[in-house]
C-alpha cells in the first residue's frame, strides 16, 4: 500500500483512517510468549500508552521522527525514555560510531577514549574533578550509594523519586530480603509540605544516614533555596548529598539542575543523555570522594566499551558549542503554554507542568484518574501523527517549531473531540 505523500518532511505522513497495528500486534503476541514483560524496560509497556489504540514496536527513526513497524510515522517526544537528546540518527553519534568502528568494540586493556571521554564530561559538571562509566543509570545510582556507605561509615538512605530498579531502592518490591526495608526511606517532593518532611528526616535519621540520593520532581520546579537547605543539612550531619541527574543532566541546563539550581552535590549521577541514546552511565564529583571508588568491588566489563564512549566525547563537545538547552528550553515552553491555551479553552483539566525541558501532563494528580482520561488523549494524538508519553515528555534539539506548532494544533483537535 503506498503511503500518502507529507506535505512537509519535517511532518509526519497522514494517517489515512485508524492506525493499521497489525505488524505491531503480531509482535506483540511473540513477546508475550519470549519476553518476560514483554520489553526491557518498563516505562515502554503497552499498558502506559493507549493499548489497542497506539503502536507497540517501532522500527526506525530520523531526527525527530519515527516509523512503526507498520510504516506509520510520528512525531517522538518519547525520545528513547528521554535518552535521546539530540534525537535519533544524529549525524554527531552516527560519524562517531562510523570513525571508531574498525578500532574494536572492547579491548583488553584500558584505551585512551576512557580518558579523553571523561575530560570532556568534567569539563561541563559543575564542581566535578573525576568520573567512572557504567551502562545505566541503576549501575550509577547504585555505585553512589556504596560509595556513600564508605565514605560515612553509615547505612541508612533517604531515596527521593524514582532512582533505579536494584535492592536498595525498590525494598518493598518482590524478591527482595525483607531486612533491607530498614535501611531505606523513601520519601516524596510532590507538594511544598513535602520539602519540611524530607528536612526533618535527615535530622532525625542523621547519626545512621549515609546519603540523600534526590531526583527532582518532574510535576514542580523547586526553589533554589530550598535545594540548599538540603545540602546544608547533609553537610552538617556527615551525609552525602547525591543528585540523581539521570534525566536532568545536559537537559534543563547544560551542568544539569546543578547549575539550573547554583546548588552543588557531592556525587551527580548521569545517563540518558550523556551519549545521546549510547548506554552509557556515570557518577561524578570532587576526588576527595571518586577517588575512594578505587578501594571499593565497584567494576564492570563493558563500562569501557569503545564506540559508546566515543559517542559520548562528540556528544560533550557538541553540547559545549551549541545552544541544544536553550532551544529545548524554549520549544518545551511553547508546547506547555499552546496546549493549556486549550485546555482552558475546552474546559479540559488538562494541564502541562513543571520544567521547560521536560513537560509533564497532567489530567488529575490522582494517578488512576489521570491515566483514565490520559489514555484517550495519547490515543487521539497517536491517530494524528504524534507520540506522547502518560506523564513527562521529551522534546528534543532535533525538533522544530513547526513540529511543535502540529503538535499543540492537534491537542486542541483532540481535546475538542475528546470534550463533546
Amino acid at each position: 500500500m503506498d503511503m500518502p505523500v507529507r506535505k512537509h518532511p519535517s511532518l509526519p505522513r497522514p494517517i489515512q483512517g485508524e492506525l493499521r497495528l497489525e505488524r505491531s500486534n503480531a509482535l506483540l503476541a511473540e513477546a508475550r510468549k519470549t519476553v518476560p514483560g514483554v520489553t526491557q524496560s518498563m516505562m515502554k509497556k503497552p499498558e502506559h500508552f493507549a493499548p489497542g489504540a497506539f503502536p507497540v514496536f517501532l522500527a526506525r527513526g530520523q531526527g525527530a521522527l519515527v516509523e512503526d513497524v507498520d510504516g506509520q510515522e510520528y512525531i517522538d517526544y518519547i525520545g528513547g525514555l528521554g535518552a535521546n537528546m539530540l534525537g535519533h540518527n544524529h549525524p554527531v553519534v552516527v560519524e562517531a560510531i562510523r570513525k571508531h568502528l574498525e578500532e574494536g568494540i572492547l579491548h583488553s586493556l584500558p584505551t585512551p577514549v576512557e580518558v579523553t571521554s571523561i575530560q570532556a564530561l568534567l569539563e561541563l559538571i559543575p564542581g566535578a574533578e573525576m568520573a567512572r562509566f557504567f551502562k545505566t543509570g541503576a549501575d550509577a545510582t547504585s555505585a553512589a550509594v556504596r560509595l556513600s556507605r564508605y565514605l560515612t561509615g553509615k547505612e541508612r538512605i533517604i531515596t527521593v523519586g524514582y532512582n533505579g530498579w536494584h535492592d536498595h531502592f525498590m525494598y518493598d518490591t518482590p524478591g527482595v530480603p525483607a531486612p533491607l526495608a530498614a535501611l531505606t526511606t523513601r520519601l516524596p517532593l510532590f507538594t511544598p509540605p513535602d520539602e519540611a518532611v524530607l528536612l526533618s528526616t535527615i535530622e532525625k535519621q542523621a547519626s545512621q544516614l549515609a546519603a540523600v540520593i534526590l531526583s527532582v520532581p518532574y510535576n514542580r520546579v523547586l526553589t533554589s533555596g530550598f535545594l540548599q537547605q538540603v545540602r546544608e543539612a547533609c553537610s552538617q550531619n556527615n551525609v552525602m548529598f547525591v543528585l540523581d541527574e539521570v534525566v536532568t543532566g545536559f537537559r534543563v541546563a547544560m551542568g544539569g539542575a546543578q547549575e539550573f539550581y547554583d546548588v552543588r552535590a557531592d556525587i551527580v549521577c548521569l545517563s540518558k543523555s550523556i551519549a545521546a541514546g549510547m548506554p552509557l552511565s556515570a557518577i561524578a564529583g570532587p576526588s576527595k570522594y571518586l577517588s575512594k571508588l578505587s578501594d571499593l568491588q565497584v567494576s564492570t566489563t563493558f563500562g569501557g566499551e569503545l564506540l559508546t564512549l566515543a559517542v559520548c566525547e562528540a556528544v560533550m563537545k557538541f553540547y559545549k558549542q551549541g545552544n541544544h538547552v536553550a532551544h529545548v528550553a524554549k520549544l518545551g515552553r511553547k508546547l506547555r503554554e499552546g496546549v493549556n491555551a486549550h485546555a482552558e479553552a475546552t474546559g479540559s483539566a488538562l494541564r502541562v507542568v513543571g520544567y521547560d525541558a521536560i513537560p509533564m501532563f497532567r489530567f488529575s494528580p490522582d494517578l488512576a484518574e489521570h491515566a483514565k482520561q490520559m489514555q484517550p488523549f495519547q490515543a487521539g494524538m497517536a491517530r494524528r501523527g504524534i507520540l506522547l508519553r502518560r506523564d513527562v515528555n521529551f522534546p528534543g534539539s532535533a525538533h522544530t517549531e513547526e513540529q511543535i506548532d502540529y503538535t499543540i494544533a492537534m491537542a486542541g483537535e483532540v481535546l475538542r473531540a475528546t470534550a463533546k
